[in-house]
This record gives structure tokens, C-alpha cells and sequence, in this order.
């Protein structure tokens, strides 16, 4: 009995990680999303080693959609994905013992435990903030609207809560049928009929009242205001040359840009965007003290595009500045005004670990060779608004700045929101993971910032996805040439669109629901060590 019940997990298993892995982009197959859980769900119910095949599916999962990590570190890539497994065994551990012990079907326990763990895994040192079960549905608009209330938490709370009824429906009909399995827990349904209708209506009226509220909202949203005017430069550098150019590379990266940006500029343009990093020398020193041409070449080039061009500039690059004689280094994006005068700038503040810094690099300096870099970066300390005015509408615009990863991170965009800008602006370089599902996935989570706050976000990307995404979370624009959006080079030009809205439920209150997630959770966790206790 052990080895057939065994080997059926094992086949529920791989069901789950197809499945799962299928629902995000790409093949981004969004509707597999709503049923991807179902086996282990079942599985979870058998109560047949529970936390092995919970971390085999974690573990399988992670590994295989984090496969474009490869390209810039194998063993990161093995560790990262080990450890995100992790949170899935926690999470088929928990919904087990909370079933064992409390006889509560999955509908009342595994929604409020997985958001708890995915709400613990958006902070950045902890965790990592990707494949959220909402960010399956990202194309998926009407539905993902009220996610300016919830955040996207309150999508993948949705969508587990179908995985959860489906998966008691099937275990009261395999105990009505006397064929049990070995799953336990399901006589609940037995002692109680009006559950079974429980079960069917929860979440049908719940995804009513999504539905409701997205076609609600989308249709305030269709009528949007048009603000500036901008061009964003995508120049396909691929990373290996990136990474370490010589002098001569290093040229002719700051030339296409340029050359892009001259050749491609509407006359109305306000603002000019380069990804992350396409600067290749120091704008914010004396060129004088490291003495380089490319710091000098860098320098002009920036000053002749604005005055051809009499557009603000945003530019990614890097900086360094001297505390305590000692250099820091920066991710950052440098904006320049219509004459060509370096206006301020902003540091990234959110690092990736292990990728632009060593954490407790100070004690861990056995792991450096895990940092594509030759030196850690440090961390920014301000949230930079920047201030745009537009000739043409004799207005002045606020935006703030976003650097790769940072987009992940819902705080960040929130508190840049409550700071009063008007849209935001992401440049990265996801050259580093080539034509892989990376730029997609990268792309979907940025939909929902843009959703949470009603700011319409663009992006400027080395190698793709070039995009605009509007407050209602809908890409109404990104570069794409014959068909193809990844690695090629080109210019987008859009106007921002916006609204004149108070800030949203989410803006206000981040995290409530998820919150109020992990303290359900807490409580049922506790609900069971006392009755413990005391019977």
C-alpha cells in the first residue's frame, strides 16, 4: 500500500508542477492557474509524507522556472530555488496539521496560509518576491482589478480558494464513493451537507465580485488623461559584452544609444529614456580624476543629445561616491534637464542579493564569486522625485524611479505613490537572462504595481520588454519588431497616461489583507497548540 501510495503522489506531484510551471508567462496558460493545486491538495488530504512531496514540488517547480538564473549563476540558481522550496513545505506541512487537527476542509485553510507565506516571502533579504499565484493572471484584467484593495495577494487568495474547493469536492465525492484512499478529514462533509454547498458558493460569489468590480473600474479607466510625451531607447547590448567591455566596446555602446535617441526623437518629446547601466562612464565625478575617455565621451554624448534633442534625459549608469576614503558604488539613474545639466539622481535602494551584493559580506566573503560584480554595490538612501515640466501642456509632472528588481517590491512603488508622483519609470537590463521567460515574468509583476497604485508605469529594458502599462494595468504599448519583442533593438514612443485619483485602498494601507492573512493563520496555529494543551 505504502509503494502505490507512493508512486500515485508522485504522478500528483508532477501534475502540479506542469501545471503550476504552465500557468505563468511563458506559456502563460493562465487558466491552469485555477486548478494547478488540486493534486497536491490531495495529496496534502492523504496525509501520505506530506512534507516530502510538498518540497519535491517546491523544489522541481523553482528549479525548473527559475532556469534563466543559470545564466548568471548555477549555484545561485540551485540555492535560490532549495531554498524557495522551502516555503511550499511549509505551506503543506501547515494546511496538514491545521486539517489534522482542527477537521477543517482546505477552503477554510489553505488560502489564508498560502498568502501568509507568500506575504513573508515579498521581503527582500528573505525572500523573493516571483511567481506569486497572482501573477499567473496579469493578461487577465476584469479579474485582477481589485488588486488596488488587496494587492496582488488578494488574486492568489482567489485563485487558491478554486484549487481548495475543487480539491474538497473531489474528496467528499471519493468518500461518498467509499473509495477513500487513504485520505482522512474529509467526514466533515459527511456530518454536515450545507458544507458541500458551502464549497460550491464561496467562491463563486467571490469571483462575482471580482468580476463586478474589474468591469466596474475598467470602464473609469477607459477615458484617461495624456501626459507627457516619451521615448524610450532599447539598444539590445547583449551581457557578455555588457558585462566587461573594453574601451572600444564601451564606445560603441554609448554610440548606438545615442544614435538611437537622435535618430528616433519626435520633435514634442519630454523625456529620453536608457535602461539600467547603459552609461558606460562616471557622470557624477570630475572626469578629470580617473582620468578616462569614456567618462569625458560619456559627459558630451549627454550634453549633445540634450541640446539636439531639448529633451529631459533619464539615464541609467553608475556612480561613485568617497566616504571615508573609501569608494561606494551605485546603481543609478542620473536625470538631466532640456539644457543638459545633471538635475539629481537616484540610487538604487533595494540590491539583489548575491547578485549586486554579498549580505554580511563582511563575514561571507567565502561566497563572492556568486557577484557578477568585481565589487559590491551599496544601497540608496532616498526615494528621488524628480519633476518634469511639458512645454506643450505648460505642466509640471512628478515621477519616480524604479531599477530592475526594485518593481518587485510593492513598499517601494506604494510609498513613492503616497509621495505624490504622477507615474513611475523602470529601467533594468535583463540581458543577463537572454531570450528567456524572465523578461515575461519580469513584465507581469510590474502590471500589478501599476494596478495597486492607478500610476501608470513605463519601462525602458536593454533587451525587451519595452513597455507602457496604463493605471488600469492593461500594456497598451511595447516594442516589438516582426513579431519579435525580445532582444532587438528599436525606440517606443507613447504619451504616460493618467488619472486625477485619490490614492487607493492599497496606496493608503499596503498590506492589510495579506496581514490579516498571516494573522488567520496565526490564530488557527494557535487554536490548535491550546486545545492541545487542554484536552
Amino acid at each position: 500500500m505504502n509503494k502505490k501510495a507512493f508512486y500515485i503522489n508522485l504522478l500528483l506531484s508532477f501534475l502540479t508542477v506542469l501545471l503550476f510551471s504552465f500557468s505563468f508567462p511563458s506559456p502563460s496558460i493562465s487558466f491552469l492557474a485555477w486548478i494547478a493545486l488540486v493534486p497536491w491538495f490531495i495529496i496534502i488530504s492523504s496525509g501520505y509524507k506530506v512534507g516530502l512531496f510538498s518540497y519535491i514540488i517546491g523544489a522541481s517547480f523553482f528549479t525548473l522556472n527559475l532556469s534563466w538564473l543559470r545564466f548568471v549563476t548555477y549555484p545561485g540558481w540551485l540555492l535560490l530555488s532549495l531554498y524557495l522550496a522551502a516555503y511550499l513545505l511549509v505551506f503543506g506541512v501547515i494546511s496538514h496539521y491545521l486539517r489534522k487537527r482542527l477537521k477543517l476542509p482546505h477552503i477554510i485553510i489553505a488560502p489564508f496560509a498560502w498568502v501568509a507565506l507568500e506575504y513573508l516571502r515579498s521581503f527582500p533579504l528573505s525572500g523573493f518576491p516571483w511567481f506569486f499565484m497572482g501573477h499567473s493572471q496579469y493578461l487577465n484584467l476584469p479579474l485582477i482589478q481589485f488588486a488596488d484593495i488587496t494587492g496582488v495577494y488578494g488574486v492568489s487568495f482567489l485563485i487558491i480558494i478554486f484549487n481548495a474547493a475543487i480539491a474538497d469536492l473531489i474528496g467528499q465525492s471519493l468518500v461518498r464513493g467509499k473509495f477513500k484512499l487513504g485520505i482522512d478529514s474529509i467526514i466533515f462533509f459527511e456530518r454536515k451537507r450545507n458544507v458541500y454547498c458551502f464549497t460550491i458558493t464561496i467562491p463563486i460569489l467571490l469571483l462575482c465580485l471580482a468580476l463586478f468590480y474589474g468591469y466596474f473600474n475598467l470602464k473609469s479607466y477607459k477615458s484617461l488623461q495624456d501626459g507627457p510625451n516619451v521615448c524610450v531607447v532599447q539598444g539590445n547590448i547583449p551581457q557578455s559584452i555588457k558585462i566587461n567591455p573594453d574601451e572600444k566596446q564601451q564606445e560603441e555602446i554609448l554610440t548606438k544609444y545615442v544614435n538611437l535617441s537622435l535618430k528616433n526623437t519626435e520633435e514634442d518629446t519630454d523625456l529620453i529614456i536608457w535602461p539600467e547601466t547603459m552609461v558606460p562612464g562616471i557622470l557624477n565625478i570630475d572626469p578629470e580624476i580617473l582620468d578616462r575617455k569614456i567618462d569625458r565621451l560619456s559627459k558630451d554624448s549627454i550634453q549633445k543629445l540634450a541640446d539636439i534633442t531639448s529633451a529631459n534625459l533619464l539615464v541609467g549608469g553608475t556612480a561613485i561616491d568617497v566616504n571615508n576614503k573609501y569608494p561606494l558604488y551605485f546603481n543609478t539613474a542620473f536625470y538631466y534637464d532640456r539644457k543638459g545639466k545633471l538635475v539629481d539622481r537616484y540610487d538604487k535602494i533595494y540590491l539583489v542579493p548575491f547578485g549586486e551584493f554579498i549580505p554580511f559580506e563582511k563575514y561571507l566573503r567565502f561566497l563572492g564569486h556568486l557577484v557578477p560584480y568585481e565589487v559590491s554595490l551599496s544601497s540608496g538612501k532616498r526615494r528621488t522625485i524628480f519633476k518634469l515640466y511639458t512645454e506643450k501642456t505648460d505642466k509640471v509632472f512628478r515621477f519616480g524611479v524604479i531599477i530592475c528588481y526594485e518593481d518587485t517590491v510593492a513598499s517601494l512603488v506604494r510609498k513613492f505613490r503616497k509621495n505624490g508622483v504622477d507615474f513611475m519609470v523602470n529601467i533594468t537590463n535583463d540581458a543577463w537572462f537572454c531570450d528567456s521567460s524572465e523578461l515575461d515574468q519580469h513584465l507581469a509583476i510590474m502590471v500589478f504595481r501599476a494596478i495597486e497604485n492607478r500610476i501608470c508605469i513605463t519601462r525602458a529594458a536593454n533587451t525587451g520588454i519595452s513597455s507602457f502599462v496604463a493605471p488600469s494595468g492593461e500594456i497598451y504599448d511595447y516594442l516589438v519588431r516582426n513579431g519579435k519583442y525580445r532582444e532587438i533593438d528599436g525606440v517606443l514612443h507613447n504619451k504616460i497616461r493618467f488619472v486625477n485619483t485619490t490614492n487607493t485602498w492599497y496606496t493608503n494601507y499596503g498590506d492589510v489583507f495579506a496581514i490579516s492573512c498571516l494573522l488567520a493563520t496565526t490564530v488557527l496555529l494557535l487554536i490548535t497548540v491550546t486545545r492541545r494543551i487542554f484536552t
